[in-house]
């Protein structure tokens, strides 16, 4: 008790800072900075990683997949349209680009480089992935009052994981698959040496990190806003276990299937719900429902379109071509991928 009070007292005097999240809503930590976590991890590990992996009583990857991850790419068209609207992002960027995508894997799969060029869209994946958890460090640093050299700082703290990650997540897939190539990758194996510098690389970001967030309570007055540290830890540890860890392939990639969407799915919607130039119906609507079952709501929507497209649309174009709606199905991942490096820029704005 008296170590208690000797805390509050230090509070108190200034010797401590109150740890809080900002401004940020409950909300927002619990949807966009933490991906939802609590809702799933501990039930992926109580079914175990051989479940998983056994595909019993059902796919479960599947289902992560099509009620999570799925709409989270459609997402991006919600957000597409409006910025096309506004002005924001070239026209070109919307239903050309989709387009242009498809033309080149149906290229590719008739000049027997579709795998070649699958391999390259998931990797590219594997980045998108890591670049959306630095985006969610902006969405809350920038109101923070972060300084340029937090910034700068920030900045290498993140990027200098991304290699370990990118290459050793492939490397990962190559001893789990005995270097077999499935559907949709080739696995590529990397020399220990490599991996082990890269391994060095990310350790110095995260040294880069803790030092930057050091930085940030020393300037803090009364109370420090730890949204940083907890995205910078759950980057770190979310990636490794989603990407580089074998013993928990199955259990890693679904976490990281659904966190990742989830936290996509969540922004997406803050983000929108804030702005009245959208010529979407449910962006006028939703407001007037709490905040969770406007979100829910959302999701929704989202699902049903997307299983639409994916079940009903796609499919009709496979009596020409076997694997279109194959085709097609990627080219909306591959344009998601691409879309989003502009889409959440600062140039494109809020």
């Amino acid at each position: 008790m008296s170590n208690v009070i000797s805390i509050s007292d230090n509070i108190a005097k200034g010797t401590f800072k109150e740890l809080t999240f900002g401004r940020n809503s409950l909300f927002d930590v619990f949807f966009i900075l933490l991906g939802g976590l609590p809702l799933y991890i501990v039930l992926l590990w109580a079914i175990g990683e051989k479940t998983l992996l056994n595909n019993v009583p059902f796919d479960y990857a599947f289902w992560a997949n099509q009620i999570v991850s799925m709409p989270h790419v459609w997402a991006t068209y919600f957000r597409l349209s409006r910025k096309i609207n506004e002005g924001k992002i070239n026209y070109l960027m919307g239903f050309p680009a989709y387009i242009a995508i498809v033309a080149s894997l149906i290229a590719a799969t008739m000049y027997g480089f579709f795998l070649v060029a699958m391999t390259a869209v998931n990797v590219w994946q594997t980045y998108h992935y890591l670049r959306q958890t630095y985006g969610v460090s902006r969405f809350f640093a920038r109101p923070a009052g972060e300084t340029e050299q937090e910034r700068s700082l920030s900045f290498w703290a993140y990027h200098l994981g991304m290699p370990i990650f990118i290459l050793g997540r492939w490397n990962m897939l190559y001893i789990f698959w005995n270097g077999k190539p499935s559907d949709a990758i080739i696995p590529v194996g990397f020399p220990t040496p490599l991996l082990n510098s890269l391994w060095a690389l990310a350790f110095v970001g995260i040294a880069i990190g803790l030092y930057n967030e050091v930085i940030k309570y020393r300037r803090a007055h009364k109370s420090f806003d730890c949204s940083g540290l907890v995205n910078l830890t759950t980057y770190y540890v979310m990636h490794w276990y989603g990407f580089l860890s074998i013993e928990n392939y199955m259990t890693g990639f679904i976490a990281i299937t659904i966190f990742h969407a989830m936290q996509y799915l969540a922004i997406s919607w803050r983000l929108e719900n804030r702005q009245e130039t959208t010529h979407f119906v449910i962006y006028k609507v939703w407001k007037y429902f709490p905040t969770v079952a406007s979100f829910g709501l959302f999701w929704i929507i989202l699902y049903v379109v997307g299983d639409f497209a994916t079940t009903r649309i796609f499919p009709l174009g496979n009596f020409f071509m076997p694997v279109f709606a194959s085709i097609c199905l990627s080219s909306v991942s591959a344009h998601h991928y691409l879309v989003d490096t502009m889409l959440w820029g600062r140039k494109a704005g809020i």
